[in-house]
């Protein structure tokens, strides 16, 4: 009997840690999804901000061709 009660908590103690690593597997998932479409937010973001300075820049070029 006194085998049965010392192993009885490290078996619970076992599912426990087993259902944790289960639920966490799952939430890094779910992060690592919504990392992804991050990533592609930004370089959207960063694709556009370049297209941005290139126009700005050509601009600037074309007003100051035009006044010499």
């Amino acid at each position: 009997m006194k085998l049965q009660q010392v192993m009885e908590p490290e078996l619970k103690v076992q599912m426990e840690l087993d259902a944790h690593e289960k639920e966490c597997a799952v939430r890094y998932e779910m992060v690592h999804g919504k990392l992804e479409s991050l990533d592609k937010r930004m370089w959207r973001l960063e694709a556009m901000i370049m297209g941005s300075t290139i126009m700005v820049v050509a601009m600037v070029v074309s007003v100051f061709m035009g006044i010499n």
